[in-house]
């Protein structure tokens, strides 16, 4: 959640919101009550946020084809990490991560996908190889479901 509330943070020129799960609640009488978004801090300038926006989205076009929706904007990072045990790194176990949002220039969804300990060859198991297409297999579905008209 950490994760995703700072990268929204970039999403959102460098305003981090109070985390949310639901957007509205909605009675057993019908009624719905909208759940407030709440700025909490700006842990970054607006510029700051704008220009790594535009390294994330660039990174993406040219070494994360894995990770792009066709027609759409979207700016991404992957993450691998060791996981330590017992003080020391684990030199198999890993973490694979990709985290992005899209679509730009006015982001409607951010996803985190974080792989534990992913069971794939340990030549291919970096979160570009293995949360990446993962990333790009959800958000492609979710641009649908939501009606996001394409930017490109």
């Amino acid at each position: 959640l950490q994760m995703a509330a700072a990268v929204a943070a970039i999403a959102n020129d460098g305003v981090m919101m109070r985390p949310h799960i639901v957007a509205e609640r909605i009675s057993s009488d019908g009624n719905s009550v909208l759940i407030a978004q709440t700025p909490i801090g700006q842990p970054i300038s607006a510029e700051a946020a704008q220009t790594l926006t535009e390294l994330m989205a660039r990174a993406m076009e040219t070494r994360m084809k894995q990770a792009t929706v066709p027609g759409y904007r979207i700016a991404g990072k992957s993450g691998t990490a060791q996981i330590p045990v017992s003080g020391v790194y684990d030199p198999d176990d890993i973490i694979a991560s990709f985290v992005g949002f899209g679509p730009l220039p006015d982001p409607q969804v951010l996803i985190l996908v974080k792989l534990d300990r992913p069971a794939i060859d340990p030549l291919l198991r970096w979160g570009s190889q293995t949360a990446a297409p993962l990333f790009q297999r959800i958000a492609a579905r979710l641009f649908v479901l939501l009606q996001i008209p394409p930017t490109e």
